[in-house]
């Protein structure tokens, strides 16, 4: 994609008023603390509740049913919104050359570098998505298909389409690594800017573009096979 015409970074709102926060969202931003400092499952209904300042032990089950469905509203609150971006971004990425694997490593990577500069939640989802991505076949059929509604395995489809070399079983470890890594990275820098601190930060250009290099490094990198 050339570089003048590459998407510029979004850099979404936070609420400027505080509001009554409701039990439920007490409970779900419990979990999400719990979920992305500990692992999701490593936390227990009853550490959900008493970190929300509940006193009442069946909350989660009044207002989700069960563990399962807790995180399920976890990921639910954000999915649309990486969506909606990543979509945008892979259908100019499908309109560019066969040849072009940048544009579609870009669609990977700019909607979570953006997504993680939108507050603490953002950041903790990127930490949870990026466990779960790690073991997708031991989540359960709901929230599998809520993660895959991300349009990050169409934007991961498309990069693959334009990097034929790589064999099939190297390129599913490496996607599985590169995904638990962008997460993780854009977490980080977003973590560090709300800090502030001595230590350089690249501006948010710079830091796509050098993510999307690192990631095309990774998938395209030669093998013993080639």
């Amino acid at each position: 994609m050339p570089r003048n015409s590459r998407p510029r970074i979004r850099h979404y709102c936070r609420t400027a008023m505080a509001k009554p926060i409701s039990t439920s969202d007490l409970l779900l931003d419990s979990a999400t603390r719990l979920f992305a400092e500990r692992g999701v499952d490593n936390v227990s209904i009853a550490e959900i509740v008493r970190a929300a300042g509940q006193r009442n032990t069946s909350a989660i089950h009044y207002h989700f049913g069960n563990r399962d469905e807790v995180l399920r509203a976890v990921l639910a609150r954000h999915v649309p919104e990486l969506a909606e971006r990543r979509l945008v971004l892979l259908e100019q990425a499908q309109a560019r050359p066969v040849r072009d694997a940048r544009s579609a490593a870009d669609a990977i990577v700019r909607p979570i570098t953006e997504f993680a500069q939108g507050g603490w939640r953002q950041r903790a989802y990127l930490q949870i998505g990026s466990e779960l991505a790690g073991s997708i076949d031991r989540v359960n059929p709901e929230i599998r298909d809520l993660l895959r509604r991300t349009a990050g395995q169409e934007a991961w489809n498309l990069l693959r389409k334009r990097c034929p070399r790589t064999p099939t079983y190297l390129w599913r470890i490496r996607q599985d690594l590169c995904i638990v890594f962008v997460g993780r990275a854009a977490a980080d820098r977003a973590r560090q800017l709300d800090q502030g601190g001595k230590r350089r930060v690249l501006s948010d250009d710079r830091f796509v573009d050098n993510l999307v290099e690192m990631l095309l490094g990774a998938m395209r990198a030669r093998h013993r096979d080639s």
